[in-house]
């Protein structure tokens, strides 16, 4: 009986683990990146440069404020690809921790403290500009 619990209790924190933002194929990237566009409820659009295999970034400016980017860095490996990082306004990105990380965040407690976290996922301030990140998804 020992055994079975560890084994249970082992697998859950695997699963936990696993992240259903790595390994992906072209068209699950771009899935990932649209439904974090969408999200948003920005209606980013596409920097002419914006996709940029090289330096694995895909890029996005808000046509109403050009200030305002909406940023997905990922990486590229042999079985796939890896969101590691998305970046833009806190206003942006909030609305994707909460739909997709921690439904019971609160965006003063979040923007006050600087930083959230979910497993290995945080959610926090650059500290040199005004721009929040999401990474390690």
């Amino acid at each position: 009986m020992k055994k079975l619990i560890i084994f249970f209790a082992f697998a859950s924190f695997i699963s936990n683990a696993q992240s259903r933002f790595i390994k992906l194929d072209s068209a699950k990237l771009i899935k990932h990146v649209e439904s974090f566009i969408w999200l948003t409820e920005v209606n980013y659009v596409a920097d002419k440069n914006s996709f940029d295999w090289g330096y694995n970034n895909y890029q996005f400016v808000n046509p109403k404020n050009e200030k305002d980017l909406f940023t997905i860095r990922f990486e590229r490996r042999a079985d796939g690809f890896d969101i590691v990082r998305v970046s833009g306004t806190f206003d942006s990105l909030f609305k994707i921790w909460k739909s997709d990380f921690d439904r019971k965040a609160d965006a003063d407690t979040v923007k006050n403290t600087g930083f959230a976290i979910d497993g290995r996922t945080r959610f926090n301030k650059n500290k040199d500009s005004n721009y929040w990140s999401i990474s390690s998804l």
